[in-house]
């Protein structure tokens, strides 16, 4: 199976949120044994990086970029064919925005079979199983 994590799941994670960090860890350590593939994208990476640069804590996105490596997750770059889904994802879904589009169309075209987030509202997109952290695991 081929997984995209969101940025939601990966903040979670590396701060230690007290209500998901132990669930993101669990469903990761899963997927790790059963030898699934982990990907996740550069808007991830922009939009993780966001609070610790305002908050003035780099080594949350040292620690990120070490739990990256350490694990093999796949960084992937955003193409033009994951923009030309994002696009085909924005006029169909009208409350998607930009960054959200972006994700779920890298997902799509990187042939994931799950995308991960905590966003109630990407449940509702046909393309992709959407597990919620909420919800689903």
């Amino acid at each position: 199976m081929k997984v995209f994590i969101d940025t939601a799941p990966f903040i979670y994670l590396i701060e230690k949120n007290e209500r998901y960090a132990d669930k993101i860890k669990k469903y990761l350590t899963t997927l790790f044994i059963n030898n699934n593939q982990i990907i996740t994208s550069v808007i991830t990476y922009s939009e993780f990086g966001v609070a610790p640069i305002r908050e003035q804590k780099p080594e949350l996105i040292n620690e990120f970029e070490a739990f990256l490596h350490k694990t093999d997750i796949s960084l992937i770059e955003i193409k033009k064919a994951h923009a030309f889904k994002a696009s085909e994802l924005r006029a169909k879904y009208l409350f998607l925005k930009g960054m959200d589009s972006l994700q779920i169309g890298t997902a799509i075209e990187e042939n994931c079979d799950v995308f991960v987030s905590n966003d109630f509202k990407l449940k509702s997109i046909k393309e992709i199983d959407v597990l919620l952290l909420d919800k689903d695991l």
